[in-house]
């Protein structure tokens, strides 16, 4: 019986249960986010996501971007520092590398993932390829929006999280 006990123990710890301080489970993409309010670049957001053992909220289903915009709905926009337009939140997705491509953090083309869903009346991409863009989201709008990445705006981090 003790036996049991002790690995009913062991295989409890191994399951994470809690999100770290901050973050909002979202049970069902087994991932929790946490809205950062210090605005950064979007390549600085990445580094700081990372550096936290977290990347930059990537949505790969139309359920998990309705999540992530209920977030942002829920920021207190007056707490948002270093960013003159507080309205849009970068998320993991850029065309860093090849300015036709949109790619997550991951390394996914998002056209591949479940999620590459534009804004309304959006386009998707510049045509310049010296103005790579980098993705984000808003409140209002149903989808992702492109922006200049070297904006700082505030940033949503994610890790997963084991089912509870």
């Amino acid at each position: 019986m003790r036996a049991v006990v002790l690995i009913t123990l062991a295989v409890s710890a191994c399951v994470q249960s809690e999100a770290p301080h901050g973050y909002i489970v979202n049970k069902v993409a087994g991932k929790a986010y946490k809205v950062m309010y210090q605005a950064q670049t979007w390549t600085r957001a990445k580094v700081e996501c990372e550096a936290n053992g977290a990347t930059l909220a990537v949505p790969k289903s139309q359920d998990e971007f309705k999540f992530l915009q209920k977030l942002v709905r829920g920021m207190y926009y007056p707490n948002i520092v270093g960013s003159w337009y507080k309205l849009l939140v970068w998320l993991g997705i850029s065309n860093l590398d090849d300015y036709t491509v949109w790619k997550n953090v991951d390394g996914e083309n998002i056209n591949t993932t479940g999620f590459s869903k534009w804004a309304s009346n959006y386009v998707a991409f510049s045509n310049d390829p010296m103005e790579p863009h980098c993705a984000g989201m808003d409140a209002v709008n149903h989808g992702l929006r492109d922006y200049w990445c070297h904006l700082r705006q505030p940033y949503i981090c994610q890790i997963q999280v084991d089912s509870v």
